[in-house]
């Protein structure tokens, strides 16, 4: 117990500083935080903070950019790499490169939801695709965030989400309800996160049913998008709905008998 708290310890001690590192930076204090660098880089060169102070203080935007590619590829459950991918769709943005911006930024509330200024992101998001004349995929876009962050102040867009055409495939509308195969998308224990995956599966076209569903030790609220035909049609579903929501699938045949 003893060496484990001793090596957790400058671990915690080094986040710290980070934080520090980083505020002395928005301060303008650059150049004391670059005469700390070389020992930092020195004692933990493969720290996902230290890495992303060098990023912050190089000047060749190219290295810049690949520090925080390496930070997103290399470290993705670290809590610096939401800040990389914010920072890769504002030089995207800043050079022009408003695509790019628009492929870095459209996925990443769903893969960050707990970021912490998602607004920011958001308005970049919308002004790339303005940029390039997509105002049908930003409004899009902004009909599902809308619905997962209800705090976003979306009206000074000034795009009206309501009339949203949301795919649906030709599968779903012409469904059976007696049709066997349904798509698991998640399984939770709390029913608040089961209807927000169950929002956003809805917000992109699909027909979604909340089950309750006993385990050993507890009950979970299983997000389902129903039905299907044949097992093959409902992964295709799947795919889709992995490739558009970051999530897993698992495809059940579950029957409704009566």
């Amino acid at each position: 117990m003893i060496k484990f708290l001793i090596f957790i310890f400058p671990i915690f001690i080094l986040c710290q500083n980070i934080d520090m590192y980083i505020s002395l930076i928005d301060e303008g204090q650059e150049n004391s935080v670059k005469e700390k660098l070389p020992e930092l880089i020195s004692k933990y060169p493969n720290s996902a903070g230290v890495i992303y102070l060098q990023a912050l203080l190089t000047k060749d935007g190219i290295k810049s950019l690949d520090l925080y590619k390496l930070i997103i590829e290399k470290f993705p459950r670290s809590s610096f790499s939401d800040d990389a991918s914010v920072k890769l769709g504002e030089y995207f943005y800043a050079r022009g490169l408003y695509s790019q911006a628009c492929r870095s930024l459209s996925q990443f509330p769903r893969k960050h939801p707990r970021y912490h200024e998602m607004q920011r992101v958001i308005d970049l998001l919308v002004s790339s695709f303005q940029a390039v004349g997509q105002n049908d995929s930003a409004q899009y876009y902004l009909s599902i965030y809308q619905g997962m962050f209800p705090y976003l102040d979306v009206e000074k867009y000034g795009i009206n989400t309501n009339d949203v055409n949301l795919p649906r495939t030709q599968k779903e509308q012409h469904s059976n309800k007696r049709s066997p195969y349904v798509i698991q998308i998640g399984a939770f224990s709390s029913l608040k996160n089961a209807n927000r995956l169950k929002l956003q599966a809805n917000q992109i076209g699909h027909e979604v049913e909340i089950i309750k569903v006993e385990t050993k030790d507890r009950t979970l609220n299983a997000v389902r998008v129903v039905r299907y035909n044949s097992k093959t049609a409902a992964e295709k579903v799947g795919q889709n709905i992995k490739r558009k929501l970051g999530v897993d699938y698992r495809v059940l045949y579950r029957p409704i008998n009566g």
